[in-house]
């Protein structure tokens, strides 16, 4: 855990982390088939648009550095301890997406999620007390 400041751990401060990777994750470049190209070129907004992204939250920030990079990996690690349907709802609820959004998907209800979240949270700060206390 090189970029990772060292803590106690609880499930606020790693849904924090979380968040912060998902930050990174939305700005890191879109995945490009190779060998398909666009002859189109890119196309240039007015000063409407480019209000209307900043207002709902799709202005571009650039590309993360390397060290941002990293940092996303490592953090995305921690998904890895976790169920597969608890990893999405986990990282569905790092990137702000609604209860309601997660109601209709997985077909439970709001405070079953919200318990598995937390479940999930808690674990993964447990294992992180852990290792920290194992150093």
């Amino acid at each position: 855990m090189s970029g990772i400041r060292r803590t106690r751990w609880n499930e606020k401060i790693v849904m924090a982390y979380l968040e912060d990777a998902a930050s990174i994750h939305r700005r890191l470049p879109k995945v490009k088939v190779p060998g398909y190209y666009s002859y189109w070129p890119e196309t240039m907004k007015d000063d409407w648009e480019r209000l209307y992204d900043a207002v709902n939250g799709q202005a571009l920030l650039g590309s993360p550095s390397a060290r941002e990079v990293t940092y996303h990996e490592e953090i995305m690690e921690w998904l890895r301890w976790l169920e597969r349907p608890q990893q999405q709802i986990v990282w569905m609820r790092a990137n702000r997406i609604p209860w309601k959004v997660l109601v209709e998907q997985f077909g439970k209800s709001k405070t079953t999620l919200w318990r598995e979240t937390n479940y999930g949270l808690f674990r993964i700060a447990s294992i992180l007390a852990a290792k920290e206390q194992a150093l």
